[in-house]
Parts: C-alpha cells; sequence; structure tokens
C-alpha cells in the first residue's frame, strides 16, 4: 500500500466521524450527554495544540514565525466567524464553520503524514476523529434545532462536510510539504491558532453552558487521552 493511499485511509476515517456525530445530531440526546463529548473534544485539541501542532511548528518555523502565524490563525477565524454570524443563517452559518474550521486541521494532518515518519499524522487523524464526533454533532443540531432546515438535508450537508478531511490532507501531503520548513511550521501555527479560537468560542461555552461541572472534567480525559496517544504514536516511523 503506497503512502498517498495510507493518507487516504487515514484521513477519510477522522472524517466519518463527522458523519457519526451528524446523526447524534439530528436525534434528542440529554445536556449531560452532549456537554460531555464538547468538553472531551475540546480537551483532545487542547492537547494536541500543546503538545503536538505548536512544539512541532516551533521546531520548523522558529519563534517570531510561529508565533505570528498562531496568532493569525486565530484572527482570521475571528474575522470569519464575524462574517458568518452576520450574514448567514444560523443553521448553514456553523456548517459553514465547521468547514472552514476542518480545513486546516486536514491540512495539518497531511503534513504531519509527511514529516517525522508520519507519527504525527496518525495522532492528528486519531485525535480529529475524537474530535470531529461533536464537531458533527453540533453542526447537525443546530441547523436541525436552530435553523430549522429538515434532518436528511443537515445530514447531508455534515457529510459534504467529511470530505475536506481527505481533500485537506491530500493537499497537504502531496502539494505544500514541498515548502520550507518555516512555511510548514507556520501552517501548522496558523492551524492551531484557528482551532483554539473555535475551541473557546464555540465548544467549551457550549458545554459549560448546557452541562454540569461533572460533565464538564471530560475535557480533562480527552486531555490526557489525546497526550497518552501522542506520546505513543509521535515517534514511530511508519514507512510512508
Amino acid at each position: 500500500m503506497n503512502s498517498l493511499i495510507k493518507v487516504i485511509i487515514y484521513s477519510s476515517l477522522a472524517g466519518s466521524a463527522i458523519l457519526l456525530g451528524g446523526y447524534l445530531g439530528t436525534k434528542e440526546v440529554s445536556d449531560s450527554f452532549l456537554s460531555t463529548i464538547l468538553s472531551f473534544g475540546a480537551g483532545i485539541l487542547i492537547s494536541v495544540i500543546s503538545f503536538s501542532l505548536i512544539p512541532e511548528a516551533y521546531r520548523e518555523a522558529g519563534i517570531l514565525g510561529s508565533s505570528i502565524s498562531f496568532l493569525l490563525g486565530g484572527l482570521f477565524f475571528l474575522a470569519v466567524d464575524s462574517y458568518i454570524e452576520k450574514n448567514f443563517k444560523s443553521g448553514l452559518g456553523i456548517a459553514l464553520g465547521t468547514l472552514l474550521d476542518d480545513l486546516p486541521e486536514s491540512i495539518s494532518m497531511g503534513v504531519g503524514f509527511a514529516t517525522k515518519g508520519g507519527g504525527l499524522g496518525v495522532v492528528l487523524a486519531i485525535s480529529i476523529f475524537l474530535h470531529n464526533i461533536p464537531e458533527g454533532f453540533l453542526t447537525t443540531e443546530e441547523m436541525v434545532n436552530v435553523g430549522e432546515i429538515d434532518k436528511k438535508f443537515a445530514y447531508l450537508v455534515a457529510g459534504a462536510i467529511a470530505l475536506i478531511n481527505p481533500i485537506g490532507a491530500i493537499i497537504g501531503f502531496r502539494f505544500l510539504v514541498g515548502l520550507s520548513k518555516f512555511w510548514l511550521g507556520s501552517i501548522m501555527a496558523f492551524a492551531g491558532g484557528a482551532i483554539l479560537y473555535m475551541i473557546v468560542d464555540e465548544m467549551i461555552p457550549r458545554a459549560v453552558k448546557v452541562g454540569g461541572k461533572f460533565e464538564v472534567l471530560g475535557i480533562l480525559l480527552g486531555f490526557l487521552v489525546s497526550f497518552l496517544l501522542g506520546e505513543t504514536f509521535i515517534s514511530i516511523p511508519l514507512s510512508f
């Protein structure tokens, strides 16, 4: 099996979690369950940013490149989020936001597969899979319950968003990996800033709003799981 096929398989599996979460979002679930999966997903992403994306970005792009790119990622998605809120209905707005959020994640995944023996790509793929479940849930749940969009159409939108993961990973693996280390690190840092903005703006506030203190502790479990995944896989060459 060649390297590109492996990238497609891993990234497609990561994207499939949006379908799983999207299906759950069309069903009635308890607030405690929603809060738990949101906080768990937030913990995963905070860990990925802290131990995988930003350290790697720092090594590749240096302190100046990684710092500027990290801030630009957050500022860019702040601007995009504000524009979406003003110009799109709530349901379709969050779907568009999810799509834009998945793109830098998946591109970083592809870059991760092409560097350091592929271990970083595996960590990102598994972490994105776990995070995409609550993200897919939020997408269809808000489209159906706030945007009053038909459940079947909402699920089709989730399926279209899921395709971003393999598309972005292929772009990162085949077309961006030839860039200099500075630009590769900058891409990862930009993705980290964008992801952190989404966590703080959407996932954690929603988890706190609908759940109790116990459910919000899911963030600890998500952080630990992602950290252990990183320690296990990031140094393992995958013979790509």
